[in-house]
């Protein structure tokens, strides 16, 4: 028993249901209609992107192969005047019955054979850009309810394939964003350490989480005069590519420094005066400069608002290091910071960190905070690399699996003999 219209309705709705492609979806629904509207022939038209009288041909009956119309426009002929021209500018639908062409008509040999037709025109916000030709060998083949048909479901059509292509089209520019941020998430990591400095006295430890492809975390250790080191950490507010071409300016700033980048309080009102002229509105930085000195074991630090570094001593007390407070960078392009400093004496280890370390969430909403962050350094091994990932395993835990909305970054210091 040969399958009934009902059934023929259904295997097409359910085979279009699946189509991601806007060609595809209308090559799906021309197969089926050939079976439920029995047509001799068809042609569809458009004016889209050509100026009166012209119109292009995007299908017809006489081609052996299909030119796709969104991808191959170009392959398409352009005819302008004639019968095809006068249904497509009226915008209107219709019945010709009676069909009789000019001799001269540019578009002749699609009508040919064919004695009927009903057309219909494709909307887009609201006017006839497409047009939709049935055609038939007899005459007097078509009535009212097959324009009415015609008109739906070419419109319905029309409708479904533009929102494919939309999706294409929004997909597509999603790609190249996706590489672009790629991209630039890989310049970003060029910019970090490609790997720690062995200092004498001083073991390092890092880590380092984006929360999007490129974030605004940035730390560095830099070689400084008579064997000083430079240790520098540095947030920019928000994430993603914007943070990430702020935190570039503070690493060209860093790096170009007119002479050697010392002392701390010096190049954090450089980075401030230069970020407060070219940074985009609304946009800061917390950051953290200290000059080590190995022979003295001595630390002389500055903070621009970064959050406070930790200090466990070799006795396990945790501790803020005093005067960190003030204003991040680009806020105010005159202000200024206190300088302090420390003896990092063997056994002692230094934290720096990044708020998003305080600020990650378990799936409750609860977050990590600063208590959970000391608690975990105060039970870390006495390596620099085994107590960050310590510290890294126990943020993990916490949060676990609930996302991650700010980017993170460790730097732990311990002093060796």
């Amino acid at each position: 028993m040969p399958p009934s219209r009902l059934q023929h309705i259904d295997a097409l709705v359910r085979e279009l249901s699946v189509q991601d492609d806007p060609e595809r979806l209308i090559r799906v629904f021309s197969g089926h209609a050939e079976q439920l509207w029995p047509r001799d022939g068809l042609v569809t038209i458009t004016r889209r992107d050509l100026a009166a009288p012209a119109y292009r041909i995007t299908r017809s009956w006489l081609w052996p192969q299909l030119v796709n119309p969104w991808t191959e426009a170009h392959l398409l002929p352009v005819f302008e005047g004639g019968l095809l021209g006068d249904l497509l500018y009226a915008g209107k639908p219709r019945i010709i019955n009676r069909l009789e062409l000019a001799a001269d008509d540019p578009a002749r040999e699609h009508f040919e054979g064919m004695q009927s037709l009903t057309c219909a025109p494709g909307y887009d916000q609201g006017r006839p850009l497409n047009m939709v030709l049935v055609l038939r060998r007899e005459p007097d083949s078509f009535v009212a309810e097959d324009l009415e048909s015609l008109l739906l479901n070419a419109n319905l059509l029309s409708r479904a394939s533009s929102n494919l292509l939309l999706t294409q089209q929004l997909q597509e520019a999603n790609r190249a964003l996706d590489y672009e941020k790629d991209q630039v998430g890989r310049m970003q990591r060029h910019l970090l350490p490609a790997r720690l400095p062995l200092i004498d006295g001083l073991e390092l430890g890092a880590s380092y989480f984006t929360c999007s492809r490129a974030g605004g975390d940035y730390y560095d250790v830099l070689p400084l005069p008579e064997d000083q080191w430079g240790i520098f950490m540095a947030d920019v507010s928000g994430h993603g590519t914007p943070a990430a071409v702020v935190m570039a300016m503070i690493h060209t700033l860093l790096h170009a420094f007119p002479g050697p980048p010392l002392p701390p309080v010096h190049v954090l009102s450089h980075m401030n005066r230069h970020l407060a002229a070219v940074a985009p509105e609304g946009m800061f930085a917390t950051a953290f400069y200290g000059v080590y000195d190995p022979h003295y074991r001595r630390l002389r630090y500055a903070s621009a608002g970064h959050p406070a570094p930790r200090l466990r001593t070799g006795s396990g007390t945790i501790r803020e290091l005093d005067g960190t407070a003030g204003l991040p960078l680009a806020i105010l392009a005159d202000d200024s910071w206190d300088e302090r400093e420390i003896l990092l004496m063997p056994g002692d280890a230094l934290l720096l960190y990044t708020d998003g370390i305080l600020e990650g969430s378990n799936p409750l909403g609860e977050p990590f905070s600063l208590h959970r962050l000391d608690d975990a350094f105060a039970l870390g091994p006495r390596r620099a690399a085994p107590l960050v990932q310590h510290i890294e395993r126990h943020f993990k835990d916490f949060c676990h699996g609930a996302p991650e909305m700010d980017d993170r970054t460790l730097l732990a210091a311990v002093a060796v003999p």
